[in-house]
């Protein structure tokens, strides 16, 4: 066994394209570049941890991280989280619903918290340019 290829075995990367292969090996790398473009958060009802924020990649296919892998970023990462999940019920006003909807959420529930990420996400983009 050759000890130099065990000990270079590295970290794997925050996030690979499908597609093309293209590889960030940190968030922010992932959500600073260029090539992608953010479409909006995927929820699932009845189950908020497995909420994705959907982007488009230059290659043409969607690259999908859950949520709760950028949520550290967030100023407090659990402000929310004991909140209701109201996705569905009559005081949801059914942002969640839309991918493309990347407007706020005015509503007390657990996926607001989500959506608050996805525009601190934007925001990063655009101060980037």
């Amino acid at each position: 066994m050759d000890i130099e290829n065990v000990n270079a075995h590295s970290e794997p990367p925050f996030k690979k394209c499908g597609s093309c292969g293209k590889e960030w090996p940190h968030w922010k790398d992932f959500v600073l570049d260029g090539a992608l473009r953010l479409l909006g958060l995927q929820a699932y009802p009845d189950l908020p941890d497995a909420n994705l924020i959907v982007f488009e990649h230059r290659c043409g296919t969607s690259v999908s991280v859950l949520a709760t892998r950028l949520r550290p970023m967030l100023q407090d990462p659990e402000e929310g989280s004991q909140l209701p999940l109201l996705y569905g019920t009559e005081s949801c006003n059914g942002r969640c619903r839309h991918l493309e909807d990347l407007q706020s959420c005015d509503r007390a529930c657990i996926n607001a918290r989500d959506r608050r990420l996805m525009l601190q996400l934007l925001e990063m983009r655009r101060s980037k340019r």
